[in-house]
């Protein structure tokens, strides 16, 4: 059986993702579709729009994918190399996945793999060293020394979704090269963009709800969006921000060193701003510039305040937890416990078995998760239990 990973956030689930679904189809009748999705923060350094339950059931039930499995939380709040890694990481310990898809704008899988295996190269990796330290930031840099290199696929590298795409590529061909890549490509909402030919992009949808536009943000979303969420709660930065700037403030220069990505001195201008900010939106302008972006500096804030260091972002994923699924998604999950080289957690209790690094980071999920939910009780993540799909 075919089965195809995407790696995605479904922050909500709308149109252009269930074109990725129909496309995936359309090239691999009958197989099984698997999201490795971030959880209750993500990427971009906030809080994701739903929950990671709500937001899996609605893909599963707008006839997404098969099967949703939660991404690890170092992964979801890494820059896009990290988010990747992570998610190649986690479909390699899966054992089962023949497929990789994802979207891009201009690339096809094969300029994609060949500006990939440029990247993977030991002359790409010396001369981004010679490069850096004259660069305003590591994309700028990357772009210049894959100019060199290999100019004919460099410009892949100036749009988002194909510069995540090529990462996805690299990685594919480090950890699990017999996977194979399927690029679709990006229609509708440019990134961040306002609709076009009725697909929105995740962002706008967001700002319609959260300024509760209930109707004019789930036109845009399928049925399923509406009948799971037009009631639940949507999270943002606001239901942090009055704990996480006191919070900040007890850090030392040397806790924040330990932080993913901070170099440079980053640490002293970041608490530097922890010390005089009376606002995050106050912290993020004193920290960001062209080398460290408002998205870095959310993500590092995150970090911060969850606790996620440096050093556990650099473990592989040490278990995998079931979100959503389908019947066909429960017939996926039994061969991923034939497969699977990590422990499967379908109901929470099963968690408590994990040890040493594996029930590190499910404590440090279970405490973010904590931070998301409240103020409803800590320990919310204990009694939530997968999305099931019954056949129609």
């Amino acid at each position: 059986m075919n089965i195809c990973a995407i790696i995605t956030e479904y922050n909500p689930f709308h149109a252009g993702h269930a074109h990725q679904i129909t496309e995936i189809r359309r090239r691999l009748p009958d197989c099984a579709i698997v999201s490795l999705m971030s959880g209750n923060y993500v990427q971009r350094g906030e809080p994701a729009i739903w929950d990671k339950y709500l937001r899996a059931a609605c893909a599963v039930a707008a006839d997404g994918p098969d099967l949703v499995l939660e991404l690890p939380l170092t992964a979801a709040l890494s820059s896009a190399e990290g988010f990747a890694q992570g998610g190649i990481q986690l479909v390699d310990a899966l054992g089962c996945v023949t497929h990789l898809s994802f979207g891009c704008e201009t690339g096809t899988e094969e300029s994609l793999m060949h500006l990939a295996a440029c990247l993977n190269t030991e002359k790409f990796s010396t001369r981004l060293r010679v490069l850096l330290p004259h660069s305003p930031s590591y994309a700028h840099a990357a772009s210049a020394a894959a100019q060199e290199l290999c100019p004919k696929s460099a410009s892949l590298l100036d749009s988002p979704n194909d510069l995540l795409a090529v990462q996805y590529c690299r990685f594919l061909q480090q950890i699990c090269p017999t996977v194979q890549p399927i690029a679709v490509r990006r229609y509708g909402a440019s990134h961040d963009g306002t609709p076009e030919d009725g697909i929105p992009s995740a962002s706008y949808v967001r700002r319609l709800l959260r300024a509760k536009q209930d109707t004019d943000a789930f036109s845009l979303l399928p049925s399923a969006c509406q009948e799971y969420g037009r009631t639940a709660r949507r999270h943002s930065w606001s239901d942090l921000a009055p704990a996480v700037l006191p919070y900040l403030r007890r850090l030392t220069p040397e806790e924040i060193r330990a932080l993913p990505s901070v170099s440079e001195g980053l640490e002293n201008r970041f608490y530097q701003a922890c010390q005089k900010a009376q606002t995050l939106d106050e912290l993020w302008n004193m920290v960001r510039s062209r080398r460290h972006p408002l998205s870095r500096i959310r993500r590092l804030t995150l970090c911060a305040y969850l606790g996620i260091t440096q050093a556990r972002t650099t473990r592989p994923p040490g278990f995998v937890s079931v979100l959503a699924m389908n019947e066909r998604g429960r017939s996926v999950l039994r061969t991923m416990k034939q497969t699977c080289s990590i422990p499967i957690i379908v109901k929470p209790t099963q968690a408590r078995t994990l040890t040493d690094s594996a029930a590190d980071l499910w404590n440090v999920t279970l405490s973010a998760d904590d931070q998301f939910y409240f103020p409803a009780p800590a320990g919310t993540g204990w009694t939530q239990t997968p999305f099931y799909r019954r056949p129609h």
